[in-house]
C-alpha cells in the first residue's frame, strides 16, 4: 500500500497519532484515578457512618448509667455526666443524619430517626426520673417500682437495634472496598504502563514507516547525483506527491536542460573546430610552401615573418585538435582502436614528434632501456595513436617548462599491483620548476594550469593533461605526477601489461 502524504502531513501524523493514544491512556488512567478515590470516600463515608453510629449508642447507654448512678448516690458528678453524654448523644444524631442525608442514603435516614427518637423519649424519661430524685419521691428502688428503668431499657434495646443494623449494613457494604481500590489500583499501573509501551511502540512504528519510505526516495536522489558526473542513465521518476518527489522531478528536469546545453556546446565546439581546422591546414600548408620558396626566394624579413606565423598557426590547429579530443572524450564518441604493438615503437615515434621543439629549446630527450628493456619491448594491446598522443604531449610539456640546456628522460618498467596483476609504468622527468603540490590533482582537470601567465607566456590552455588522462583512464590505467613543488616532476602513468 502505496500512501501520497507530504512531509508536512507525515509530521502531523508522527505528532498527532501518539498525542491521541496518549490522551486516551490519560483518560483510562484519570477514570481509574477517580474509581479508587471513590472507594476511599466511600470507605472514609462508610467509617464516619460507623462512627457516629457507635458513638450515638454509647453516649446514650452512657446516659441512663449516669442517671441510674445519680439516683443511687445523688452524686451531683453523675448528673453533670449525664447533661454532657445527653448532648453528645443529640451532635452524635445530628452528625449521623447529616451524613446519611449528604449520601441521600433514604433507608438508613430512615433508621437513624427512629433511633433518634428513641433516644429523646428514652432522654425524656431519663430527665423525670433525675427530676422525681431531686424532689426526693420514694425510695433507692423508685426506678424499679415505678417500671421506669425496664422502659429505658427497652428503648435503648430497640435504638441499639436500629443502629447496629445501620453499622452491620454499612460495614456488608463497604467489604469488598478494599478490594476494589486495590484493583483500581492495579489498573492505574496496568494503564501506565501499557500507555507509555503504546506510545513508545507507535512513535517508533510511525518513524520506521514514514522514515523507510522517505530513505528509499533520498537514496534514489543521492544515487542520481551519483550517476549524474559519470554520465549513466538516471533512475526512473520516483511517483507520488510529498516534496522529496517534486524535488526528484525538478532534478530530472535539470539534467534534462544540462543535457540539452551540453549537446549545443558540443555542437558548438565541434561546428567551430571543425570549420576552423580545413581553413587552418590549408593556411599552414600555403606558410610552408612560401617558407620553401615555392613562390621565390623571399627577404630574410619575409621569411622570419612567415615563420613567426606558421609557428602561431600551428598552436592554432593543437589548440583546435584539443578541444575536439576534448569534446569527444567528455562525450565518450572517442573509440580506442587498440592493436598489438611494442612501447618501444610508440616511444620513438613521440621522441621523433618532439625532436625539432626539443632542438629550439636545447633540451635532450633520453629513453632508457629503449632497446634492451623488458617493458620497452613487450607487446602491448593498446591504441597506438591515442598513447603516441599522451607521451607526446607530456614530452612537449617537459620540454616547454624545462631550463635550456636541460635533460628530459623517458622510462618505463613493469610493476605488480594488488591481485598478482602486472603494470606497465612510463615515467617521464624533467628539470623544470616543479608543480606544488596544492595543484598535482587540478592540472589534470580541462582549462586548469599552476599559473595563469603559462597561456600567455608559453602556449597551451591546460588542455593537454586532461586529455591525457581521459585516454589512460579509457586503456583501464592511472596518471599523476611526483614533484617537491620547487624543481623537477616526473609525469607518470600505469596501464594493465596484457602480453600477447
Amino acid at each position: 500500500m502505496r500512501f501520497d502524504l507530504k512531509i508536512s502531513q507525515i509530521g502531523w501524523i508522527l505528532v498527532g497519532v501518539p498525542l491521541a493514544f496518549e490522551l486516551l491512556f490519560v483518560g483510562l488512567l484519570t477514570y481509574t484515578v477517580h474509581q479508587a478515590e471513590l472507594e476511599i470516600k466511600r470507605q472514609e463515608h462508610a467509617k464516619d457512618i460507623v462512627y457516629c453510629t457507635s458513638s450515638a449508642a454509647t453516649y446514650a447507654t452512657q446516659c441512663a448509667v449516669n442517671v441510674g448512678a445519680y439516683s443511687v448516690s445523688r452524686a451531683e458528678h453523675f448528673k453533670d455526666l449525664y447533661q454532657e453524654n445527653k448532648s453528645r448523644t443529640k451532635e452524635a444524631f445530628e452528625q449521623l443524619e447529616n451524613l446519611l442525608t449528604a449520601s441521600s442514603d433514604s433507608e438508613y435516614l430512615s433508621k437513624a430517626k427512629e433511633a433518634r427518637l428513641a433516644a429523646n423519649e428514652g432522654t425524656l424519661l431519663l430527665d423525670e426520673l433525675i427530676d422525681s430524685v431531686d424532689k426526693g419521691y420514694g425510695s433507692r428502688n423508685v426506678l424499679v417500682s415505678h417500671g421506669r428503668m425496664a422502659t429505658v431499657k427497652k428503648i435503648i434495646d430497640r435504638l441499639h437495634l436500629k443502629l447496629k443494623s445501620i453499622v452491620r449494613e454499612q460495614t456488608a457494604e463497604t467489604a469488598d472496598s478494599p478490594k476494589k481500590e486495590a484493583e483500581f489500583r492495579r489498573l492505574t499501573e496496568v494503564f501506565l504502563f501499557a500507555g507509555i509501551a503504546a506510545n513508545i511502540f507507535i512513535a517508533f512504528a510511525l518513524a520506521f514507516f514514514f522514515s523507510r519510505s522517505i530513505i528509499r526516495k533520498l537514496r534514489v536522489i543521492s544515487d542520481n547525483a551519483a550517476r549524474l558526473p559519470k554520465g549513466i542513465a538516471l533512475n526512473e521518476p520516483l511517483i507520488g506527491q510529498d516534496e522529496i518527489v517534486h524535488l526528484d522531478h525538478v532534478f530530472h528536469s535539470m539534467v534534462t536542460d544540462l543535457d540539452e546545453a551540453k549537446k549545443m556546446q558540443q555542437y558548438l565546439i565541434a561546428m567551430v573546430s571543425h570549420d576552423l581546422r580545413s581553413p587552418l591546414t590549408s593556411l599552414q600548408g600555403v606558410l610552408t610552401l612560401l617558407s620553401s620558396g615555392a613562390a621565390g626566394e623571399l627577404p630574410k624579413a619575409a621569411k622570419d615573418k612567415i615563420s613567426a606565423a606558421e609557428s602561431d598557426l600551428g598552436r592554432l590547429i593543437k589548440l583546435t585538435n584539443d578541444l575536439l579530443d576534448t569534446e569527444r572524450l567528455a562525450s565518450g564518441q572517442l573509440d580506442l582502436h587498440k592493436k598489438r604493438c611494442l612501447l618501444a615503437d610508440i616511444v620513438e615515434e613521440a621522441m621523433d614528434a618532439v625532436s625539432t621543439f626539443a632542438k629550439q629549446h636545447d633540451i635532450k630527450v633520453l629513453a632508457a632501456d629503449l632497446e634492451n628493456g623488458r617493458a620497452m619491448n613487450t607487446m602491448l594491446e593498446l591504441d597506438p595513436e591515442r598513447m603516441g598522443q599522451v607521451l607526446t604531449n607530456l614530452l612537449n610539456n617537459a620540454i616547454k617548462y624545462s631550463p635550456a640546456g636541460a635533460e628530459v628522460q623517458i622510462s618505463a618498467a613493469v610493476i605488480s599491483a594488488k591481485g598478482g596483476r602486472e603494470l606497465v609504468k612510463v615515467s617521464i622527468t624533467d628539470q623544470g620548476r616543479g608543480v606544488p603540490e596544492a595543484f598535482q590533482t587540478t592540472i589534470f582537470e580541462k582549462f586548469k594550469q599552476v599559473k595563469e601567465s603559462d597561456s600567455r607566456e608559453l602556449g597551451g590552455k591546460g588542455l593537454g593533461l586532461a586529455i591525457c588522462k581521459s585516454i589512460i583512464e579509457q586503456h583501464g590505467g592511472t596518471i599523476a605526477v611526483d614533484s617537491n613543488g620547487s624543481k623537477g616532476s616526473t609525469f607518470w602513468f600505469e596501464i594493465p601489461l596484457q602480453q600477447a
